[in-house]
């Protein structure tokens, strides 16, 4: 069959209409939820045009979900995961009851606290992960001991870790003692942290303020609130092709 420039798999539309995540949608489909134009598919990869295909879960018609954006001041000892396998508190227990399916636009580890974008909208998503866009993420970083100049001025540089793992620069500013704000274009797991081991240096807090446009101020630790309109369109229309 002939893909068209609007077909994706049916687990991707499922999950770009905001129904479920990918892994969900392929379990939904497997497990024969879902139909196209009134037929029965249990192929995730089947290829489907959303704007013309009609795609039903358990009889019902598929509509594209209400965008929802959650900004969500993520405490320490809180893992970015739905469900965790060791029965850790995640920070869907945070959300607001009644949210819809949303997921993390961006994670943060355990030990981290700050500020997280949950969404169902994956071009919103896409717009604050992907590097190309140029998204710069704020943190707040308490270090063991003060950066050396040539240490800092290596992190603004760029590193090439020992596992060779390539990192952008990274914008560092001093604040008081040993606490640094880091900025950074790029969101590679555990990326401080592994900047700062790479060089001798170990984090005591790690806290992420900004997200673009989107600041953390006023969410006290373990609250969400939506996005405004006017962040959402702050969201949208931000320049992030400037570094």
């Amino acid at each position: 069959m002939r893909v068209g420039s609007h077909q994706v798999s049916l687990a991707r539309a499922l999950s770009k209409l905001g129904i479920a995540s990918r892994a969900q949608s392929t379990d939904m489909i497997r497990d024969g939820h879902v139909a196209v134009n009134g037929r029965l598919v249990r192929d995730p990869v089947a290829w489907v045009d959303p704007k013309a295909d009609s795609i039903s879960v358990d009889g019902t018609t598929v509509r594209p979900a209400p965008r929802v954006y959650i900004l969500l001041h993520k405490p320490t000892g809180v893992v970015t995961t739905r469900i965790d396998e060791l029965a850790r508190q995640t920070v869907y227990e945070f959300l607001p009851r009644g949210t819809p399916w949303v997921f993390p636009a961006g994670r943060l580890d355990r030990a981290s606290s700050g500020l997280i974008l949950l969404t169902n909208d994956t071009k919103a998503a896409n717009l604050l992960t992907s590097p190309a866009e140029h998204c710069i993420k704020t943190y707040k970083v308490i270090l063991d001991r003060p950066l050396s100049p040539n240490d800092q001025a290596t992190m603004e540089t760029g590193m090439i870790l020992s596992d060779g793992t390539i990192l952008k620069p990274a914008k560092v500013t001093p604040l008081r003692g040993t606490e640094y704000a880091f900025s950074l274009i790029e969101g590679k797991n555990r990326q401080i942290r592994r900047m700062c081991h790479e060089l001798g240096y170990g984090v005591l807090a790690l806290h992420r303020t900004a997200i673009g446009p989107l600041k953390i101020r006023g969410l006290a630790p373990g609250m969400a609130r939506s996005l405004s309109r006017r962040e959402i369109m702050q969201l949208f229309s931000a320049n992030r092709k400037e570094e």
